[in-house]
């Protein structure tokens, strides 16, 4: 006897999907926002610990987000889109980043001083900006495959410490308060889950979801390659050098064993 599934047993159970990719989705946005709050440990922290713990944070964060764009959002794309359509759609995510970076006149910083000094309120737009675009890339990787959401929102938050240890110090600097800086940080950064949401109902077609993971690659190369790498490559001393390139490979082969 061949059984025929009624279609209101179907539609509950798609519901039930739907909700719970959405719960999961939000839940992933709400993760990655929660390292702006981080400047918390810094008000009791040695100024020489906090620099170290940067460092070595931007070492891994920066392996995490080349292997996670070369190993797993361009490989993915391709199986979806032709190569040649992949590796423009990447070049458009990571000239957006660059873009981004000239117009907001801001650049991510790691260390207290910075080679070009935003100013606060206008770091903070180019934050919320970044933020949101995170949120929409979670969402469109969850849509395409849970293994990719997981993958992605793993680079996305490896990423987010180094950087918002960095705006936070970029606010203080710039002449907030320490509590001051740590509020507005953790405000920006909920704009993740905007993003989550309206990525999540725009993007639901899948037709037009695969293309959100190049341009997600482009995005993450152009963090790596301008923002972390420069940042590692200002330490001159042999033994921090050599130590900040073994922790870079110790990101590229978490990535290597995610794709595994």
């Amino acid at each position: 006897m061949v059984r025929v599934k009624h279609p209101i047993g179907t539609f509950l159970f798609k519901a039930m999907f739907n909700f719970v990719m959405l719960f999961v989705i939000l839940l992933s946005s709400i993760l990655v926002s929660l390292p702006s709050l981080a400047g918390v440990v810094t008000l009791s922290m040695r100024e020489d610990l906090f620099r170290k713990i940067i460092f070595m944070l931007v070492s891994l964060s920066a392996g995490v987000l080349m292997g996670a764009s070369l190993l797993h959002l361009i490989p993915e794309a391709i199986e979806e889109i032709e190569v040649r359509t992949v590796m423009l759609i990447t070049l458009l995510g990571f000239s957006s980043f660059f873009l981004l970076e000239r117009v907001m006149r801001w650049r991510h910083c790691h260390e207290d001083e910075c080679d070009v000094h935003p100013v606060t309120y206008l770091a903070l737009i180019g934050d919320s900006l970044h933020n949101f675009i995170d949120g929409v890339i979670i969402a469109g990787s969850y849509l395409i495959d849970f293994n990719v959401g997981l993958i992605t929102t793993t680079a996305v938050l490896l990423h987010e410490v180094p950087q918002e240890l960095g705006d936070f110090a970029v606010l203080v600097h710039g002449g907030f308060t320490k509590n001051k800086a740590i509020m507005f940080n953790f405000v920006t950064a909920l704009t993740s889950v905007l993003g989550a949401v309206l990525g999540y109902f725009l993007l639901f077609s899948e037709n037009f979801v695969v293309f959100i993971l190049p341009f997600a690659a482009g995005n993450f190369l152009y963090i790596a390659s301008s923002d972390l790498i420069p940042e590692l490559h200002k330490e001159t001393e042999i033994r921090r050098s050599a130590t900040s390139f073994t922790i870079f490979l110790l990101g590229l082969g978490i990535m290597v064993l995610f794709s595994i």
